[in-house]
């Protein structure tokens, strides 16, 4: 399927990750003309794995857990080869907060009990902060479900559109259970895997810039001022990353207000490798306790997990979301060390300071991936944009993992996305056809 062999495609797919790649192997199966146009040089998206140069270990740098009930990521980790590896510690750890180390047993089901109690009439536009505030009394109990929210997302919540995160926390059907496993070995495995089925149809490096409507379909023209023909297109980046590329105005009065009702999120992730899992036999409460992750209710976005594998290597993984990710973006290396050491050592005293491997990856500001692992609407933005941006308009369809039935913000949400967006898109171009 080079350019050079079809003047015209079916379907053009601009966007090289999860999404893009779940949806180009649904016109594969189905047999269809198909180009995927990548903006940087490698697929995958936010799904990036890292090896070290002697082969020893690696890290994933993006997406990394996985829940059983995300079934079509788990069947293109068995299809490539791979297993599950149950993370160490998730039967019998605790969560606990920073300064008084109190149990915390908090998951995605709670943000639901707690935005569904509060009637509709009171989120009207207001950021998710302002609704917290008035709703929930207990400061403590606010401040760890913000930072806990923050995490997630990677968005704080005075930029959070209250009713769209109650619309997106009904559609997670995972709770913290969704980190109990791990692929058994690097999941840029599943994306060579989709990109070996593709790997004809990939242009990498050619971000798309306007796209114009045609009377045969759609005409998309790149940075490189290379053009490219089709009948139908699958947008499959982040709504923020569509929002920046040029449509005519057909298209774009149609669309635009809802790619802008999304905001970026920003997160920076770092891995710590140890010798000893010194966070396993913990004095919390004068009992001694395992520690599987912390939540720093003082640091809004800031999130600690045990991300050792059973029977592999002791680490931990902080996460830095939100505000704190941005401030972050473009000071040296070593303060974004300095400040996730610190919180290390505030929670798990002097014995975190003795890393032997650290990895760190970053996602903020990126025209392409959408900064965080997830954009969110913002409280001027249409809470249910996702609906429209996800159905088929004259042979054009969004998808990512923010517009997924289910599962939004995991990789589980980016495949269904995917191929949701290719089905419907296909059943609409023949309906067409028939009319």
């Amino acid at each position: 399927m080079m350019e050079n062999q079809v003047s015209e495609y079916d379907v053009i797919i601009v966007g090289a990750g999860l999404a893009g790649l779940s949806a180009a192997k649904v016109l594969h199966e189905e047999g269809k003309s198909y180009m995927i146009l990548e903006a940087t040089e490698r697929p995958g998206g936010k799904v990036y794995s890292k090896t070290s140069e002697d082969t020893s270990r690696y890290f994933e740098l993006g997406a990394q857990f996985i829940n059983k009930k995300m079934t079509e990521i788990v069947k293109l980790i068995e299809e490539t080869g791979m297993t599950l590896t149950r993370n160490e510690g998730t039967q019998s750890s605790i969560v606990i907060s920073d300064k008084s180390k109190e149990l915390i047993n908090l998951d995605f089901s709670d943000i639901t009990d707690t935005l569904g109690a509060i009637s509709g009439e009171h989120f009207d536009s207001k950021p998710l902060d302002q609704v917290l505030e008035k709703h929930i009394s207990q400061k403590r109990k606010r401040q760890i479900l913000k930072s806990f929210i923050a995490a997630e997302t990677t968005v704080n919540s005075r930029y959070i559109n209250a009713e769209a995160m109650k619309n997106l926390v009904s559609r997670v059907t995972t709770t913290t259970s969704g980190l109990e496993y791990q692929a058994s070995d690097p999941l840029s495995n599943v994306i060579k895997y989709l990109e070996t089925l593709n790997k004809d149809a990939i242009h990498y490096l050619e971000p798309v810039a306007k796209v114009k409507e045609t009377k045969s379909g759609y005409t998309l023209k790149t940075k490189n001022k290379a053009k490219y023909h089709a009948k139908a297109i699958i947008m499959a980046v982040p709504p923020t990353a569509a929002s920046r590329i040029t449509f005519n105005t057909t298209i774009a009065d149609h669309y635009r207000p809802y790619l802008e009702s999304y905001t970026d999120g920003a997160v920076i992730k770092m891995t710590f490798v140890y010798d000893t899992p010194f966070w396993r036999e913990r004095d919390i409460k004068d009992k001694k306790k395992s520690i599987y992750g912390v939540i720093y209710s003082a640091h809004e976005g800031v999130n600690l997990m045990d991300s050792s594998k059973e029977s592999g290597e002791n680490r931990l993984t902080l996460f830095i979301g939100g505000d704190k990710a941005k401030e972050l973006a473009d000071v040296p290396i070593e303060v974004k060390e300095f400040y996730a050491r610190e919180r290390l050592i505030e929670v798990l005293g002097e014995d975190a300071e003795h890393y032997k491997d650290y990895e760190i990856s970053e996602w903020q500001h990126s025209p392409y991936y959408g900064g965080g692992y997830g954009a969110i609407i913002h409280h001027h933005g249409i809470p249910d944009a996702n609906k429209t941006l996800r159905e088929p308009h004259r042979n054009m369809v969004f998808a990512s993992t923010e517009l997924a039935f289910d599962f939004p913000l995991f990789m589980e949400g980016a495949v269904r996305s995917g191929q949701y967006a290719a089905k419907r898109l296909l059943e609409k171009m023949s309906e067409n056809v028939t009319e």
